[in-house]
């Protein structure tokens, strides 16, 4: 989206939201928009010189609310744009740090599509021709379609880890064929297809139920039989249990039968079951 800066009703800058990126940070995140800024020609002696240049971040919802996400402030140094006698282009880069609760708001109003930011862009411009500075103050919107949503979480190395910090990637997992179904189910829970990443931890459980030989064990009967026989377990043989238990739950994920059709799945289940899942993964370790 293009905007126009004026000064004395004579417009001076061309203002174009460019990009949106994400980045990583040492205990944070950060969201980083560029625009690109070309400056018009002003003879000598009537040069612009824009100062204090920040702006409000916000996230529109489905509802058209604006959701305000936080203040941007200008990377490095925080030099004046001047208009010379000849036009020319530069570019300006904003960040705002964010962490993973701001994330985790900003994923619930994608609800696994696009994203639609709003910038409040401002400045100081001065002026020999003019008496006073004048207040510059420029409303942006720049849209973020699914697949570049999820490559800013990507690049700020948040879709890596889950909230248990099971590695997604960099080096060799232990458990191969559950790291991949739990890959597959993350990717579908930022796509917002729910029942997928619920069926694809479905996968992961069976997964580890067949490397860790799950079904080798013969569940009782009654719950009676089963409260009496829990007693007995160790660790190991309740965490099988927790297993088996989670894939009853995910089981009509991956059917089509009359009861299962009929339950749906939302962002909240789908993310509890990732979780759940990838703590089976995590207490798995490379135990046999």
């Amino acid at each position: 989206m293009s905007i126009s800066w004026t000064i004395n009703s004579y417009v001076f800058a061309d203002l174009d939201f460019k990009s949106m990126r994400g980045s990583p940070g040492l205990g944070f995140y950060r969201l980083v928009a560029e625009i690109s800024i070309a400056l018009h020609s002003r003879p000598e002696g009537q040069e612009v010189i824009v100062t204090n240049i920040e702006g409000d971040l916000a996230v529109i919802g489905k509802d058209n609310v604006d959701h305000y996400v936080g203040r941007m402030r200008r990377q490095g140094h925080d030099s004046p744009l001047i208009t010379f006698p000849h036009t020319y282009s530069t570019n300006l880069q904003l960040e705002v740090e964010i962490d993973d609760r701001r994330i985790e708001a900003i994923e619930k109003i994608r609800a696994g599509g696009d994203l639609n930011f709003k910038l409040n862009l401002y400045g100081l411009a001065n002026s020999a021709t003019e008496k006073r500075p004048q207040n510059l103050n420029s409303w942006m919107n720049f849209r973020v379609n699914q697949g570049t949503s999820i490559e800013m979480l990507e690049q700020m190395g948040y879709r890596r880890t889950l909230l248990l910090e099971v590695t997604l990637s960099d080096g060799e997992p232990i458990r191969p064929e559950a790291m991949k179904h739990l890959q597959n189910a993350q990717t579908h829970l930022l796509r917002g297809h729910y029942r997928d990443a619920v069926g694809a931890c479905r996968d992961v459980l069976e997964a580890l139920s067949k490397e860790l030989g799950d079904e080798k064990d013969t569940l009782p009967e009654t719950i009676n039989n089963w409260f009496e026989g829990s007693k007995k377990m160790g660790k190991d043989e309740r965490i099988r249990l927790v297993r088996r238990a989670l894939k009853v739950l995910t089981h009509p994920a991956r059917h089509a039968d009359e009861v299962s059709s009929k339950i749906e799945w939302e962002p909240e289940d789908a993310k509890a079951i990732l979780i759940f899942s990838a703590a089976m993964v995590q207490m798995a370790g490379s135990r046999e």
